[in-house]
């Protein structure tokens, strides 16, 4: 979550530059940007789900993919794709997301737009190969957790056969 946090935060310094960021005190979350466009919009409408129950989120992701399933045009489908990749867990589902951004004909689209799309696929990929990689290395502590038990049978089993032999030396010594 600190990659997407981290990532989304230099796209939207990218982006915006700094002229269009304003100062907020109270602690109050303002909205990226207000009345942009394109990934500003979308980034926007991610950052408005944060803070949604999971009914909410459930509505929204609803709301989203319908939207696109009726007009499945650039701005619903990356809307789509980033709450899909980078919204909260309820509704994360990444292989969707990939599936909708490599679907994607990125020529079209403006600079800013081409390096969120660059930017989310990348962000995929390295979660794909981390998850691989988790996926290899709980592999091999299963395999060695097994190892270690069996190990353990075979000491346990070492240790009655010593205790049956030296009971039977003890018991031929009387």
């Amino acid at each position: 979550m600190n990659k997407i946090v981290g990532l989304l935060g230099i796209l939207v310094l990218l982006l915006g530059g700094c002229s269009q960021m304003q100062t907020y005190t109270d602690h109050v979350l303002p909205p990226v940007f207000e009345g942009g466009q394109g990934a500003n919009d979308w980034l926007g409408d991610l950052h408005n789900t944060h803070g949604l129950t999971n009914s909410e989120l459930q509505d929204v992701l609803e709301d989203w993919d319908q939207a696109y399933r009726d007009n499945p045009v650039i701005s619903n489908r990356l809307r789509l794709a980033l709450l899909l990749a980078a919204g909260d867990e309820a509704v994360r589902d990444r292989g969707r997301a990939r599936e909708l951004l490599d679907g994607i004909n990125t020529a079209p689209l403006d600079t800013g737009e081409q390096e969120l799309v660059s930017l989310l696929q990348q962000f995929l990929t390295e979660h794909e190969e981390d998850t691989g990689k988790i996926s290899v290395l709980s592999k091999q502590v299963r395999d060695q957790g097994r190892r270690i038990e069996e190990l353990e049978q075979q000491q346990r089993d070492l240790t009655t056969i010593e205790q049956s032999i030296q009971q039977r030396e003890k018991s031929a010594g009387e």
